[in-house]
């Protein structure tokens, strides 16, 4: 699976165990419509405008997750949008791609976890900033995410491929595996104006 093939190198996904259109609500989406199969081309139907907005795409998953595909925004990635989706002990994840960087940020009980550095298969930020002890993120250290300073993963997560660590994140959080197939139709989604 190649997100950067799918939606060039401006895309966030996020997994949400909220139903689609709570989900779609607490990103900004108040009036969500069916969408055709291809995010790239859902973003540009003109009857859904732009008004600066971001458009967000959502489609349910397997065991009450939502997934959603945004190209050329990141409002999944946003803290506070990402602390309302894992309110009330829930657990969400939201990756992001820009030029530079693959990152996704974990999310329990409207606590911002972490960040993983999804290039590298490890936490971002100094030794100690994430609290190794959660067990989110012990989870995620069971199968090599890397938590220290050395930066250097293990395991499962010492895969050398971004979407491999972002996949293996996924499956350990939600329980759900990526797959290509979960990117085709059919999509419901919308501009999203302001979130949370």
């Amino acid at each position: 699976m190649d997100l950067d093939e799918m939606f060039g190198e401006g895309w966030c996904v996020t997994l949400a165990p909220c139903p689609l259109t709570e989900t779609l609500r607490l990103m900004g989406v108040a009036d969500p419509v069916p969408c055709p199969e291809d995010p790239n081309r859902a973003a540009h139907l003109p009857h859904l405008g732009r008004d600066g907005g971001a458009f967000i795409l959502a489609r349910e998953m397997p065991g009450g997750w939502t997934l959603t595909v945004e190209c050329e925004s990141w409002i999944g990635f946003d803290d506070e949008v990402l602390r309302a989706l894992a309110a009330d002990g829930r657990t969400a994840l939201s990756a992001y791609r820009d030029p530079d960087t693959k990152t996704a940020t974990l999310a329990q009980d409207g606590a911002v976890l972490g960040r993983l550095d999804l290039s590298g298969g490890y936490f971002e930020g100094p030794s100690g900033s994430v609290d190794t002890t959660h067990p989110v993120v012990a989870s995620l250290t069971a199968v090599g995410f890397d938590a220290s300073d050395d930066c250097e993963p293990t395991g499962e997560a010492d895969t050398g491929e971004p979407e491999g660590c972002l996949i293996l994140a996924v499956r350990v959080v939600t329980g759900v595996t990526l797959t290509a197939a979960d990117f085709d139709g059919p999509w419901t989604g919308g501009l999203s104006l302001t979130a949370v």
